[in-house]
This record gives structure tokens, C-alpha cells and sequence, in this order.
């Protein structure tokens, strides 16, 4: 008999669903085959089996489930699973014909953070009461409150654990943006990918990590940092369906075409809540994203596991003098970096940010690098 288990699948998550079963109670399986789907903050993984056998799910879908929890069985023959079920022993009657009920441990969470008395958990009328149950109750019995969804409170778990682990000091530069924006269009005709500051930023980002492998590290237990291979850029992506940070991996050898055709499909699964965990994992720095109109920049996290985040404000124009004395407009952006400050130093974060800006403003100079 060998255990189907949750593997880690979200670093934030410390408690998942299992969505739906992909096989049947005992179906028999070959190692390989997709057993359940478990949705995390973030994505959905498909779970899939180690070892041939047939299947015994103990729990039903949908169900809370956490990292190591044993949702299944896989016994090496059918009557392997019809003597191990006639040797079990009846379950507790810890439910329901008389209104008790059971809690899974989110949900007695959840009640207790809220302060949901038994009575009205009772009145579910369910045998099993999960997260999404007492969820939907706070919902229903105090409509002027706001209860964050799954997504948001993975959110808010990185940015309790950023504020609380990582001494981050911030400073930010302004990027005359015209010849950057010009060369984005010229990239985009002659491409027909589109192309934008932010594609260029990811491509910039990327061929920056030899210069400054500290603002690409990952910290270790042991106080050390981890310098990086590669750049792998974290780009947040938010549609109003919750912010997610999937990864440009790679991205110092992505061509730029490429770079826009990832960042497109990052936007298309954010709309459709279809990211998958390795769509998410691995980024070394993170490019915050908060160009709207009228927007000068916003601060970033620094998240968990890395040193550094760059922050891209909107395009606005400005008036500038001219040598002779008189006045053009111009166009600008603000580019931010939020950084650990234990491993990297004021100084050097200037320095990196004066080669954005640098390399922003003189796209030309980067454009073989850039347009392969």
C-alpha cells in the first residue's frame, strides 16, 4: 500500500482544496496517471500517482487538504483494498444526525477568527464544514464586511512575512521615457509583438544579473545569499481576478518577441485564474508593475527568498527647459527598487538603478542585446 500525499505546492499556502478527483474509488492506475486536482492562492496542480495500484480516496471532493496530508491509497490489488476496508473499523460518530458536525482545521480557523458560534455553524446543515462553507456564511450573516478570497490572502501572507523578515529600504529614479517608448514601437512594427516599457524593463532586468548578482540572490537560513545563474523575473500581473507574479524564466537569454508573447499569456491566464505552480516558481526579482495613468510609482515588497523588487510608475509628461531657454515637453516614468537592505547597499542599488535608467534611455545602445 503505498500513500498519495499534497506535496508543498505554494510557499504562502499553508492549506489548499482538492478540487475534484480524476479517478474513480478503485479504479486501478499505472504510475504516471492524474489522480485529483488541488487548487492552491495561486494554481492548480494535478496530482498523479507514484506506483501502480488501485485507488482508495479517503477524502471527498471538494476538500480542504494541506502539505502532507494523505488523501489517498494505493493498494497493489483489488482484494488488497476490499480486506484492508473489511478490517477497518467504523468511523466516529463525530456528525451529524443530531447537528453535530465536522470542522476541517481552515474552517475551525476561519469560525474561531470571527468568532461564529457552533449554533450557526449547525445551522449549515452540513456534515462536513469546510473554509468555503464558513466563508460563504460570513457572507451571508454580515454582508457589509469583507472576507478576503483564497488569492488574497496569499497575498497578504507574503507581504506579513516580507514586513516582518526583511528590512527593506527603497529609492527610485526618474527615466526620461521617449527614447525607450520609441524604440518599443519600432520594435512592435517590425515584430508584431507587442512591445511596451514593461517588456523592455524584463528584457533590461534580465541582462543586468552579472553586474549586480546581489540584487538577484536568495538569502539562506544561514545568512548568506545564494548568487544567481540567471535572471528569472517575477512580473506581477493583476486584472482584478488578484495579483499574481508569475516568472520570465531565463530572462537575460529570452529574445524580446518572446519576452512579450510570455508576458500576453500571463495576462490571458490571469483573466482565465489558469496559472499553473511552475508558471509561478523561481523568480529571483520581481518587477512591480503599476503603470496606469497619473500613477508616479507605488513601493514594492521585497518578496520572501529574494533581495530585490523594481517598481515601473506610468508614463506622464513633464516640461522641461531647453538649452536656449525655452520650454518642451517630455516624457517620463519613475522606476523604484525596494531592497533587502542586509545584503545590498544604498550605494549599489543606486548603481543598479542608474543602469535601468541608462539602459532605458539609450535603448539603442542595448537594442542588439534586445532584438533577437
Amino acid at each position: 500500500m503505498n500513500d498519495i500525499e499534497v506535496p508543498k505546492l505554494n510557499t504562502n499556502d499553508t492549506a489548499y482544496v482538492l478540487v475534484e478527483w480524476l479517478a474513480e474509488d478503485g479504479q486501478p492506475l499505472k504510475e504516471g496517471d492524474p489522480v485529483a486536482v488541488v487548487e492552491t492562492s495561486k494554481a492548480t496542480e494535478e496530482l498523479y500517482c507514484d506506483h501502480d495500484g488501485v485507488l482508495h480516496r479517503l477524502v471527498t471532493a471538494p476538500a480542504d487538504c494541506g502539505p502532507g496530508d494523505v488523501v489517498a491509497r494505493l493498494f497493489a490489488s483489488d482484494a488488497d483494498l476490499r480486506e484492508f476496508l473489511s478490517a477497518r473499523p467504523a468511523p466516529a460518530a463525530d456528525e451529524t444526525a443530531d447537528g453535530r458536525f465536522t470542522l476541517t482545521e481552515p474552517a475551525r480557523l476561519l469560525a474561531e477568527q470571527h468568532g461564529v458560534t457552533p449554533a450557526a455553524l449547525a445551522g449549515l446543515g452540513r456534515r462536513v464544514i469546510r473554509e468555503a462553507d464558513v466563508q460563504r456564511l460570513l457572507r451571508e450573516t454580515a454582508p457589509d464586511t469583507y472576507t478576503p478570497d483564497r488569492a488574497q490572502r496569499g497575498v497578504a501572507a507574503a507581504v506579513s512575512r516580507s514586513h516582518q523578515e526583511i528590512p527593506a529600504a527603497f529609492t527610485a529614479v526618474v527615466v526620461t521615457a521617449g527614447p525607450a517608448l520609441s524604440a518599443a514601437r519600432e520594435l512592435s512594427e517590425r515584430t508584431g509583438a507587442l512591445i511596451g516599457l514593461p517588456e523592455l524593463l524584463v528584457a533590461v532586468l534580465g541582462r543586468l544579473t552579472t553586474r549586480f548578482p546581489l540584487c538577484y540572490g536568495t538569502p539562506t537560513a544561514e545568512g548568506t545569499l545564494l548568487l544567481p545563474a540567471a535572471a528569472h523575473v517575477g512580473v506581477t500581473v493583476d486584472v482584478g481576478k488578484g495579483l499574481f507574479a508569475p516568472v520570465v524564466k531565463d530572462a537575460g537569454e529570452q529574445p524580446l518577441g518572446e519576452i512579450a508573447g510570455l508576458l500576453m499569456d500571463f495576462r490571458i491566464k490571469a483573466m482565465r485564474e489558469d496559472f499553473r505552480t511552475e508558471d509561478l516558481d523561481g523568480a529571483n526579482i520581481l518587477l512591480s508593475l503599476n503603470n496606469d495613468d497619473d500613477v508616479l510609482f507605488a513601493q514594492p515588497i521585497v518578496f520572501p527568498g529574494q533581495t530585490c523588487a523594481v517598481a515601473l510608475g506610468g508614463v506622464r509628461q513633464e516640461a522641461v527647459f531647453a538649452a536656449d531657454g525655452t520650454v518642451a515637453p517630455r516624457s517620463v516614468a519613475v522606476v523604484g527598487l525596494a531592497y533587502d537592505h542586509r545584503f545590498v547597499n544604498g550605494s549599489a542599488a543606486v548603481e543598479f538603478l542608474k543602469a535601468i535608467k541608462a539602459a532605458l534611455e539609450a535603448p539603442e545602445e542595448v537594442s542588439d542585446a534586445l532584438d533577437r
